[in-house]
């Protein structure tokens, strides 16, 4: 991926040492999400989804000086965290992702690309769970893609229908 000069957004989770826990404290330190909201390296959004309003805080940093695995993740740049509230039934609750990015400090193009990573594992879900997407049994490679094809289609026309 680095090779072919892309650059990369990956959420992080407890198997990577002590990365995870890492960005967590420091970005869960209300003195560094106070100092990102006031140099505009946050971005709040909020949506009506499902019966629920999800309130999302998205902060970014390129201050990573003091991650001590920053080499082991070549053109890592920046790292970040998505707080997302979810008021439902009034009941709140507070889920929160980080990640790790090879992007310069952008709040916006980092806000993108987390609702992108979800977009995508969303997209896997419909069609599993929708058209049994990993219960299929075709054998002929082709013929499996152009079913996998298909099933990509007819779940946006859904969605398409459902807007």
């Amino acid at each position: 991926m680095r090779k072919k000069h892309a650059d990369y957004e990956l959420a992080l989770k407890g198997n990577q040492g002590t990365l995870h826990e890492d960005v967590r404290l420091y970005l869960s330190d209300p003195e560094v999400k106070q100092a990102l909201q006031a140099s505009g390296q946050y971005k709040r959004s909020v949506d009506k989804a499902r019966s629920q309003i999800e309130i999302r805080g998205y902060y970014q940093t390129d201050t990573i000086s003091w991650l001590n695995c920053k080499k082991e993740w070549q053109g890592l740049k920046s790292i970040g965290m998505e707080e997302k509230t979810i008021r439902k039934d009034g009941l709140e609750r507070k889920e929160f992702c980080f990640f790790i990015s090879s992007l310069k400090e952008n709040i916006e193009l980092f806000s993108r690309a987390v609702c992108g990573h979800w977009s995508v594992g969303s997209m896997h879900w419909h069609l599993d769970v929708t058209f049994r997407e990993d219960a299929n049994q075709t054998l002929d490679r082709l013929a499996a893609q152009d079913l996998s094809i298909i099933r990509i289609l007819l779940r946006i026309m859904i969605k398409v229908r459902q807007s």
